[in-house]
């Protein structure tokens, strides 16, 4: 018949392995969790990597359609105040000291 002490020594061991299997099945679980929201950071910074690039598309054309409003508005103020536009054009050389003459 098994004495006392053999019975307490097997329960101790029995104990050690649970908590050894109960160790190494939340190690696993852990590592399936940590590894299926590592995807899914990886899937969301794909869609984020898009949606920028899209909106910094937009940017451009909205900051082009802006500047060719600038310049539209800019060109008929200069015409309200009576500047008209030049075909000829005079250009000035700043090394020497030349005065530019616009005969009429």
């Amino acid at each position: 018949m098994k004495t006392p002490r053999t019975i307490a020594l097997y329960q101790e061991e029995r104990m050690w392995f649970y908590a050894a299997i109960l160790f190494v099945l939340s190690t696993v679980v852990l590592y399936i969790y940590f590894l299926s929201l590592s995807v899914v950071h990886v899937v969301m910074r794909k869609e984020v990597d898009t949606e920028l690039s899209s909106l910094s598309s937009s940017v451009s054309s909205l900051e082009a359609e802006y500047i060719e409003a600038q310049h539209s508005v800019s060109a008929d103020i200069a015409s309200m105040r009576g500047y008209t536009l030049t075909k000829d054009k005079i250009f000035i050389d700043r090394t020497d000291t030349t005065v530019a003459l616009l005969n009429d």
